[in-house]
């Protein structure tokens, strides 16, 4: 009985090892954007509590005020600064998700060929024995009328 070969199958292992590296790749970019949605999350809420937990109310405490509204500036232009590096990383997120869908179809291509030949190959076989199997048998049907 011959063995299931398939010629492809370097070529199908390249394909699927590209896809996995893409998969691989994608998931550092998701988690380097969850990364910088926390990051910006955390500066809202700290610019937030910066600004609305002082009870000011005295001359003296005017200087402390501007300090707090600089910091809350800076906040803002850091959370600007974090908003356009996370556009940027999702913008890079949709192309590896895209090199990733088509890593996979170029994979699955080759997958269900190799699985076409395989049950071909596996009905070929089951032929040949059914053939040789009726051979065995008409050989003895000819040894016994002998």
């Amino acid at each position: 009985m011959r063995r299931f070969h398939f010629r492809l199958e370097s070529i199908l292992e390249l394909r699927e090892k590209q896809a996995d590296q893409k998969r691989l790749e994608l998931g550092a970019i998701t988690q380097q954007c969850e990364a910088l949605e926390r990051e910006i999350e955390a500066h809202t809420a700290l610019r937030r509590r910066t600004l609305t937990d002082h009870g000011l109310t005295s001359l003296a405490d005017i200087a402390y005020r501007r300090a707090v509204e600089a910091y809350a500036a800076r906040l803002q232009v850091e959370m600007a600064r974090l908003r356009e590096e996370l556009h940027g990383a999702e913008q890079k997120r949709d192309e590896v998700a895209e090199e990733y869908r088509e890593a996979r179809r170029k994979a699955e291509v080759l997958e269900k060929l190799r699985d076409r030949r395989k049950e071909s190959h596996a009905e070929l076989v089951k032929r040949e024995e059914q053939l040789r199997l009726d051979e065995i048998s008409q050989r003895m049907m000819w040894s016994g009328t002998q």
